[in-house]
């Protein structure tokens, strides 16, 4: 009885990574000479552990977006700026998943992506750029539990924040495809920031990686190892689980918190359930059982109150209730109702403990120099403290029940406000926001409010509590500090650039003090050329540069135009740096060199960045080839383990079906030598085992036939569906005979696929039209074909039709469940399986099936597979 129940309920300076193997960070500084240089640096950890080459592949591509973010920035020197296609192009061929976000709450606008990430989720790049994240990726309306939206937000609200990486856990985030259909979606992720000079976030790169299907796997891995098993979790659960069935309501289980509930023990189970626990009479559970008998429908309650007599005396509970029709076999309406009743009284007793305690905070609330108030869970406000009503010249009456508070906020910052609130709400989430907000007295305040969600001590949600602060003043002297840092910078950059002036007239040469730094100069006496100039440049580089300057004073080859990079040895220091210099050569009437003016600019640490990105491109290529052929063994191994299974199911099938050929065989053994001593009753008997061992072989047959078509083969192939049909056909030669049924197959199209499975597919569809054929009728199947074009999508549909019995069009999806018959046993033969092989063949061919259906008049299957 227990398994036929069970079976028919229905970043500055932040380290990326850090291992026993090796580390990587990333630092983004100004440097004299350059308005933004990057540094990137590894360092391995020399121990005997092999590197980890995922540590090392995110501090590679961590390193790319930092260098793609340096080269877009606003404040990239005017004299090194890359257009926004070629760092686009750069962020677009990274290796793996990600995004680059705008830092603009809550939009967080879509700025770039890698090709990586376009055919995961079937969108185009025009379909993202420029979009919010949150448009483009909604939320799914039809998951109740759907967090994914929500984490994300709160992932990068945090990254704002602290100014530092956050990587989420694995997380579900459903995808919508172009019908707007949501596929189940597995991710994990990581979200980090870039920070600008002032040490605010600009941007985050958002890097995903797909585990959807690594996710699905070790969910089948932890489910219930049989039926056993889930009976012992219902008998044990800590909750309220209970079975009640037939006209009466008889008690057919119940778990030991049910006894505890009712204060009965085992005895009652067999008993209608007013007879078991007569306490129930009158609470309404026998008008409820009938509701979700006669409609089919289940019946979701909360905080019900219901009254317990556990310890002999009655006590007042509350349950959160689900009651669940339950269908007896065969039935195609519900028989009984299948109960579970979870007990919350102490969440409820300790909400209204919250509530007392609410005066109580309104005084305190009311006492404080602060504004404080509270949201209730649709986020509406509730309460206004004194000084809150002070400030806006309203009572917490006018501001509790009405829109004086979003009347009061700036028109340029309702939407924003409102918008904060409004997803801090639905998140449940804290949030911070400045707005300027109308004081009673006319004046326009800049107010800081801060959010935090009321939860209790069991979890239940309660709304918001906030509180806000008048920070004008605070505004005022930020905007000044502001002024005055942005001069201070713009000075100190203009100060990087060193300066020279070769007067070749006069024979003077002029260096300003950055530019003799550069040369590794501490000296202020006159400049020479010869000593200090060309003594200066780096030996390897020395002849292309005074070669370059030569070629420079005549007009007819250089146009005067100065634009180089080299290296400087310091005269004084040794140091050696490399320099790029840009000037110009003025020429006099007869085109005679007079004068040459120029700026030098320090680029020793982007030299170095890029000659050690280099370096690290060229390691993590080897490291990438290497990683290529691990894979390429681990494929080679999981192609050696789905044989192994194969071999496993076949040897599984003969274990299980020895033991139902040594009963069929003892059965018959055991009536002929008894056949003369049988009564009418005990040849009914035999008769029924036979059957049941026959029905048990075929099940085990169809189940290891449906576990074969659940894995696709490796490879498709060219297949004639006439040739197919065919041989289909002379496999059920006799039973088409048998039936005298009568077989018109049209031409067939040659498609891509798996031919044993589709040759399977038509032999269950044909073997199920001369099966349910009319007695007194003659089959007729017609197979046919055309094509079509859905959802722009091409595609081959094979129809199948017969003029057999046919059944209510409410059935046609259920059909397609495991182990559903709309007839009994006793009429057609089977096991509810042949139907679900059939739509699982489909669906590995990418397609999908429906049935047409009226009761006397016929089936007709159309078989949908992409052309």
């Amino acid at each position: 009885m227990i398994t036929r129940v069970l079976r028919q309920i229905k970043p500055r300076n932040k380290k990326l990574a850090n291992s026993n193997s090796g580390s990587c960070s990333e630092e983004v500084v100004n440097r004299p000479g350059s308005s933004r240089v990057m540094i990137i640096e590894i360092s391995f950890l020399l121990t005997s552990v092999p590197l980890d080459i995922e540590t090392t592949m995110i501090c590679f591509k961590t390193q790319i977006h930092t260098f793609i973010l340096i080269l877009m920035s606003k404040e990239s020197s005017t004299t090194f700026q890359i257009p926004a296609a070629a760092y686009t192009a750069l962020f677009s061929a990274l290796p793996g998943v990600s995004y680059l976000l705008e830092n603009n709450p809550p939009y967080f606008t879509i700025l770039a992506v890698t090709n990586g990430l376009l055919p995961l989720v079937g969108l185009t790049r025009d379909q993202l750029i420029g979009k919010n994240l949150f448009e483009v990726f909604p939320s799914n309306p039809h998951d109740l539990n759907d967090t994914g939206q929500s984490n994300l937000l709160v992932s990068l609200l945090h990254v704002i924040a602290q100014k530092e990486a956050h990587q989420l856990p694995a997380q579900r985030y459903d995808i919508m495809d172009e019908n707007g259909r949501f596929a189940e979606r597995f991710w994990k992720a990581e979200n980090r920031p870039v920070i600008a000079s002032n040490g605010d976030v600009e941007y985050i790169i958002h890097t995903s990686e797909e585990i959807t299907a690594k996710i699905k796997a070790e969910k089948r891995e932890v489910e219930v190892d049989g039926i056993e098993r889930a009976f012992g979790l219902f008998m044990e659960a800590p909750m309220v689980v209970g079975l009640v069935n037939g006209e009466d309501y008889v008690l057919e289980l119940a778990n030991k918190e049910a006894f505890k509930l009712w204060g009965k023990g085992p005895e009652i189970i067999g008993k209608p359930v007013l007879e078991a626990v007569p306490e129930l009479a009158g609470q309404g559970v026998i008008e409820l059982f009938d509701q979700v008998r006669n409609s089919g429908e289940p019946f979701f309650a909360h905080e019900v109150p219901v009254a317990s007599f556990g310890d002999g005396k009655e006590e007042l509970h509350y349950f959160n209730l689900v009651y669940q029709p339950y269908y007896n076999s065969g039935s195609l309406k519900a028989t009984g109702v299948f109960t579970i009743s979870h007990d919350i009284t102490e969440q409820v007793k300790a909400r209204q403990r919250t509530l007392e305690s609410e005066e109580r905070f309104r005084s305190m609330a009311d006492a404080s120099p602060v504004m404080i108030w509270t949201l209730d869970e649709n986020g509406n406000f509730t309460y206004y403290n004194s000084r809150a009503a002070q400030f806006t010249g309203h009572t917490e009456k006018e501001l509790t029940e009405g829109k004086s508070w979003q009347v009061a906020i700036h028109p340029d910052d309702i939407d924003f406000a409102s918008n904060v609130v409004r997803n801090a709400v639905v998140n449940r989430i804290q949030y911070q926001m400045e707005c300027r907000m109308q004081r009673a007295d006319g004046e326009w305040r800049w107010l800081l409010s801060h959010g935090t969600p009321r939860i209790g001590k069991a979890g239940e949600y309660f709304g918001f509590v906030g509180s806000s602060i008048d920070i004008t003043e605070h505004k005022k002297s930020q905007q000044e500090l502001q002024n005055a840092l942005d001069q201070i910078r713009l000075s100190k950059e203009a100060a990087e650039l060193g300066t020279f002036d070769l007067d070749l007239e006069k024979g003077t040469m002029h260096w300003d003090d950055r530019c003799r730094t550069l040369f590794g100069i501490s000296h202020h006496d006159t400049v020479r050329y010869e000593k200090d100039f060309v003594d200066g440049l780096h030996p390897d580089d020395r002849d292309r540069i005074t070669k370059i300057i030569e070629n420079l004073f005549q007009k007819s080859i250089s146009d005067g135009d100065y634009d180089v990079e080299y290296r400087t040895v310091g005269v004084e220091d040794g140091i050696i740096r490399w320099v790029r210099a840009k000037g110009k050569v003025y020429f006099n009437q007869n085109d005679q060199p007079v004068r040459f003016i120029g700026s030098v600019l320090d680029i020793t640490e982007k030299v170095m960045a890029i000659q050690k990105m280099e370096a690290v491109v060229e390691e993590r290529t080897k490291e990438l080839a290497q990683t290529n052929k691990i894979l390429q063994q681990i494929n080679n191994e999981l192609q050696r383990s789905n044989q192994s299974l194969e071999e496993f199911a076949h040897a599984a099938s003969h274990d299980l079906k020895e033991p139902v050929r040594k009963i069929q065989i003892f059965t018959q053994r055991l009536k002929d030598e008894v056949t003369n001593h049988l009564t009418e009753t005990n040849a009914r008997l035999f008769n029924r085992i036979e059957n049941a061992t026959n029905r048990m072989g075929n099940l085990i047959d169809d189940l290891l036939l449906y576990s074969h078509v659940t894995q696709r083969p490796l490879e498709k192939e060219s297949i004639d569906l006439n040739v197919n049909i065919q041989k289909v056909l002379e496999d059920l030669e006799l039973n088409i005979e048998e039936k005298n049924a009568t077989i018109k197959v049209e031409q067939l199209p040659i498609i891509f696929g798996y031919r044993r499975q589709l040759q399977q597919l038509f032999q269950n569809l044909i073997s199920n039209a001369l099966k349910y054929s009319k007695r007194d009728i003659q089959p007729y199947i017609t197979i046919g074909y055309k094509n079509t074009v859905e959802n722009e999508k091409a595609y081959h549909i094979i129809v199948v039709k017969d003029n057999g019995i046919g059944f209510e069009p409410e059935y046609s999806d259920k059909i397609f469940q495991m182990f559903i018959r709309l007839h009994g046993k006793e009429e057609y033969s089977g096991t509810g399986v042949g139907l679900s092989i059939a739509k699982k063949v489909v669906q590995n061919h990418d397609g999908f099936i429906k049935v047409e259906s009226q009761p006397g008049v016929g089936s007709t299957f159309k078989i949908y597979i992409p052309a």
